[in-house]
């Protein structure tokens, strides 16, 4: 008996044979747990940072929100400081993004095809690649995002108050989870009010409700804000504009190019591959944004003019900030929040997708990244101390440490550092220490506690002292130049 046109839709997406798309996502991030663990007890910087942070509860951390550390702290209450509980908390948050994507699309296309396009995420470099390479905040970030798009989509089909309440609860953990997340939440704001079919829903009651709820929960973090605001916002700032003064022009036409770079090094690879696999029907799709179809009938929501007054919105934010801040270069990374969205906007203007001839080959696509992914993420490691340049994840804490217990540490008391990824590491390697970064901003005192350990990596210029400890790198070969760290114990 013939299919009929929605299972054949399926068929084509997904194998009567295949794995439930949940399965897939557990194997894959599972083994992106399981591979962090076996490459390297060492820390990337950002990891380092999680593992000195959560050893106290506080408002905010340096320059950052303190919604990841929150978790990561309650992460390590339960399963204890290591290597897994880091790679744990942020794949788990990785797998949330994908899902969260997915829920979004599920409002506007057929299941299959909802799975099928958050996959696609894996073909946006700082989400496929770089977010599972050594990134926090970020990764929790998109993944609230994603979440905010979800709900507010399901808002737009069907207003109630819990939808409204469950908006102001993300919208405040967005805020706590990092402070680029306001730029996302005011272009969808703007999306939102500049549309006939969508302004009603957000002139409601119910949305002072969901403002104040979020306020709330953001309250005791602004409050903090204030007290640290050289630490929290100016040091933020500082990374928007180059150090050396330009003029308007100048800095315009450098802001203007950076973004456009950070886009095409954000998107370039995902929409080559969906304009390769589709060909016409991609350049419709993505048509469909600058020029959407009538609406439709019965005063629905006109999804099509919806991604094309976010798209605006969005091009409006980045100019302001160029215009009225100064904002002179873009990272490809701070995309992730605006532009997590793509392959939901893509497929929802492209539902004749869902019974193309080539989406097995986008499955295979896909399938052949992850692999690639896993493969270049652990080999990395071993394959920079072939080459003789090992990384952060190459440094020997492992030895370091059984090193410092061969010298006389006990694991107690206080580990001073001036390198924020050795501190780190050695926070896993002696849990019962307290662990502190030097920042070097001219404080000569030390802790009063003892025992203090001061522990630091040998830069290539300084020579080796008798005392010192000379370690190889993790994986490297025995003529390569080995680690060294000079150490003072004050017992």
């Amino acid at each position: 008996m013939a299919c009929t046109p929605p299972a054949l839709a399926r068929a084509r997406i997904l194998p009567a044979t295949a794995m439930p798309p949940w399965g897939w996502l557990l194997l894959y991030f599972a083994a992106h747990v399981l591979g962090r663990v076996l490459v390297s007890p060492a820390l990337e910087l950002d990891e380092a940072e999680q593992a000195v942070w959560t050893q106290h509860l506080q408002w905010g951390y340096g320059a950052q929100p303190p919604l990841y550390t929150w978790l990561q702290w309650a992460v390590f209450q339960v399963l204890g400081a290591s290597v897994f509980t880091l790679s744990l908390l942020k794949n788990a948050l990785l797998a949330l993004a994908y899902v969260c994507v997915y829920l979004a699309g599920r409002t506007l296309m057929p299941a299959s095809l909802a799975a099928l396009g958050a996959a696609t995420m894996l073909l946006l470099p700082q989400i496929g690649w770089e977010a599972s390479r050594d990134l926090t905040h970020s990764v929790l970030l998109t993944t609230v995002s994603a979440a905010t798009l979800a709900v507010v989509l399901a808002l737009l089909r069907r207003p109630r108050p819990a939808l409204y309440l469950l908006t102001g609860f993300v919208a405040g953990l967005g805020l706590l989870s990092k402070y680029s997340y306001a730029g996302f939440l005011a272009v969808l704001l703007l999306a939102l009010l500049a549309g006939r079919d969508t302004r009603a829903v957000l002139l409601s009651r119910w949305t002072l409700a969901a403002i104040a709820l979020a306020a709330l929960m953001v309250l005791p973090h602004g409050l903090w804000v204030l007290q640290h605001w050289s630490l929290a916002v100016e040091s933020t700032a500082g990374k928007l504009t180059g150090k050396i003064p330009v003029s308007f022009a100048h800095g315009l036409w450098l802001g203007l190019s950076s973004m456009v770079l950070a886009v095409l090094a954000f998107s370039g690879l995902w929409a080559l591959t969906m304009g390769l696999l589709f060909g016409r029907t991609a350049v419709q799709a993505w048509s469909r944004w600058w020029r959407p179809a009538a609406a439709p009938p019965g005063g629905g929501l006109h999804l099509q003019a919806l991604w094309r007054r976010y798209f605006v919105a969005l091009g409006l934010l980045f100019l302001a900030m160029m215009v009225f801040g100064e904002v002179t270069r873009f990272k490809d990374r701070w995309m992730m929040p605006f532009l997590f969205l793509l392959p939901v906007a893509f497929f929802s203007c492209a539902p004749e997708l869902a019974q193309h001839a080539r989406l097995p080959r986008l499955r295979r696509v896909l399938l052949s990244v992850a692999v690639l992914v896993l493969v270049l993420l652990t080999a990395r490691v071993p394959y920079n101390a072939m080459r003789d340049k090992p990384d952060e994840l190459n440094q020997p804490v492992r030895e370091l440490a059984q090193a410092l217990r061969a010298r006389g540490y006990a694991g107690k008391g206080i580990i001073l550092s001036n390198d924020r990824t050795l501190a780190g590491a050695l926070r896993l390697q002696f849990p019962r220490a307290h662990i502190e970064v030097d920042g070097g901003e001219g404080d000569s005192s030390l802790p009063t506690e003892r025992p203090l350990l001061w522990v630091e990596p040998l830069t290539a210029e300084l020579p080796t002292l008798p005392q010192d400890l000379v370690l190889p790198y993790h994986f490297s070969s025995s003529g390569d130049a080995p680690a060294r760290y000079r150490y003072t114990l004050l017992p």
